[in-house]
């Protein structure tokens, strides 16, 4: 506990007692060396990221997992509403259980990605990945199950616990537009209708559609935002 406790919350959640006390975190100024790294953000993939020297994958289809708890938390909801007693308490326990794994999943993700990129880059290109508006019920072209894995992998959230760790460790986040770059073929240019497949193609290249999305995001972002070409030894 720190020497001056500062104003604290005793939360309950999850059929647990959690004590929040805020306390300074002294910032870690580590040499710039002017690593850029690009993300993008998706469903199947939690994150998909480029850079000049290294590309990958961050929890690749490790949403099976996930869904499968949802599928079965689904299920005991629905046996809750039917038990009386002892049971249907008994079940709600179950349930918080659950959902206490799931978001310690996600958590997990979350936090070690971002020690991974403030670990390794310096400047790191986010997109706005405007959640809400793709899951609104109104004007959304996504099904139930898709909207369901966008939310609950709570890239909004990520993006803040991302910031917060970049400003721990004296890196940058910029807030970047993502717009076609997951239709347009990093390498030449051409847009194509994907749909639902998990690669590009052109040209005698077959390239994974998210890393694809990501190598986009890093050159669009390199030619409108011309002061992050000195910050790169070679373009891509």
């Amino acid at each position: 506990l720190p020497e001056v406790p500062l104003d604290s919350r005793l939360v309950y959640q999850y059929h647990e007692w959690f004590l929040s006390i805020p306390h300074k975190k002294k910032a870690h100024v580590a040499e710039n060396q002017g690593r850029v790294v690009a993300l993008d953000p998706g469903v199947r993939t939690f994150q998909s990221f480029y850079s000049e020297h290294l590309a990958g994958q961050i929890g690749y289809d490790d949403f099976g997992r996930i869904q499968r708890l949802c599928h079965h938390l689904d299920k005991l909801i629905s046996r809750t509403c039917q038990a009386t007693g002892k049971a249907k308490r008994e079940m709600k326990r179950a349930a918080a259980r659950l959902r206490k794994k799931i978001k310690n999943i996600i958590k997990e993700i979350h936090f070690k990605t971002a020690r991974f990129l403030v670990d390794n880059f310096d400047v790191i290109l986010l997109p706005t990945f405007e959640t809400s508006q793709m899951t609104g019920k109104s004007s959304r072209k996504l099904r139930s199950k898709t909207v369901r894995a966008m939310l609950t992998w709570a890239h909004y959230q990520f993006k803040v616990r991302l910031k917060n760790k970049a400003l721990e460790f004296c890196k940058k986040v910029i807030d970047v537009c993502e717009a076609y770059t997951s239709k347009t073929v990093s390498w030449t240019g051409e847009i194509k209708n994907v749909g639902g497949s998990r690669v590009i193609s052109s040209g005698g290249i077959t390239l994974d559609r998210d890393l694809n999305g990501a190598r986009g995001i890093f050159i669009r972002s390199l030619v409108d935002s011309p002061s992050l070409t000195g910050a790169i030894v070679n373009v891509c």
